[in-house]
């Protein structure tokens, strides 16, 4: 099997994670194209970092990957699947045209909100949908790099309740009204919401690195997410690694071998509901081990961007066989 993977230049975690995964379970038989650079440097995510927020190694190296003779490979169907991030597929050809590649064209939707995409002869896959649209769910996924950094500080002491280190938007950012209300109610939380990085500012007042913010996670007993401008957010992924019980916002979405609420995670809806996790977890009502260990365990064995791209191929295979 060979996929050739279309790329955009900017980073996106929903096609860069999947991408990720194809590769460590294909190796070269995947082919990025055309090549993004930003992955191998360093990038995860944001198009905006400073050396503390990349992520070096990360990516597989690509030495044996073939960009040569692209279009020609596409004309004799060299291809099994043209998998592309929903950005590039007009930089390659319109999407009226999908019907005249000899490969199955499967289009990655990975933004904030669902996009229009016309009928046509391709796949859709979607980060933000609970399934009912007839697209294939593909949430992010945690890459095993990242997973063996942030289990590097297992062993941290414990010195927050919770903890949650994000960027808002604006003044009346739902994640500044919650973090608010948290500070009031706990003393030893770590708390921050920092404004979102941009060209003139790449690391902005209050926000860590990388490492220093895995550090921090590992630190709190309990680990908060928190939906962004949109719901699915690799920071929900980054917690299921931690060593520390983590609680999210309910999400409207379909997650394939879900996380169970109340064994792996706690949920919430509202403030209150919110609240009564946390005493729960803090008082020793919920036993926290059990349900760090059962977190840890479903993301290891279904939530890998390996597991997410097996996944995916296993879907594509069912539907074009």
């Amino acid at each position: 099997m060979r996929i050739l993977f279309l790329t955009h230049p900017y980073p996106n975690y929903v096609p860069d994670l999947l991408l990720h995964g194809l590769r460590k379970l294909l190796g070269n038989r995947v082919v990025d194209y055309p090549r993004k650079d930003c992955l191998y440097e360093g990038f995860l995510g944001t198009g905006i970092a400073d050396e503390s927020q990349l992520l070096r190694g990360w990516f597989p190296k690509d030495a044996d990957v073939d960009r040569q003779d692209i279009v020609l490979k596409v004309s004799r169907g060299y291809f099994k699947y043209i998998i592309a991030d929903l950005r590039a597929i007009h930089r390659f050809c319109p999407l009226e045209d999908a019907d005249r590649l000899n490969s199955t064209l499967v289009l990655i939707d990975g933004e904030d909100t669902p996009q229009r995409i016309p009928y046509g002869k391709y796949i859709i896959c979607r980060r933000e949908t609970d399934g009912s649209d007839f697209s294939i769910p593909l949430p992010m996924a945690l890459p095993e790099e990242v997973f063996e950094i942030i289990s590097g500080f297992d062993a941290n002491q414990k010195l927050y309740s919770i903890g949650f280190l994000g960027s808002f938007s604006g003044l009346c950012d739902e994640r500044s009204i919650i973090i608010e209300a948290l500070a009031k109610r706990y003393e030893d939380a770590k708390l921050a919401a920092t404004a979102v990085p941009s060209a003139e500012k790449s690391m902005p007042e209050g926000r860590l690195g990388r490492r220093d913010y895995y550090a921090v996670l590992q630190s709190c007993r309990i680990v908060l997410n928190l939906r962004g401008a949109g719901y699915d957010t690799f920071r929900f992924w980054e917690n299921c690694a931690c060593r520390g019980v983590h609680i999210s916002q309910r999400m409207p979405l379909y997650i394939p071998f879900d996380f169970v609420e109340g064994r792996d995670i706690l949920r919430f809806s509202t403030t209150e509901e919110l609240f009564r996790q946390i005493d729960a977890v803090l008082e020793g009502t919920i036993t926290s081990e059990d349900m760090i260990n059962h977190c840890r365990k479903r993301l290891l064995s279904h939530h890998s961007t390996k597991k997410r791209a097996e996944m995916l191929l296993k879907k594509l295979s069912l539907l074009t066989s």
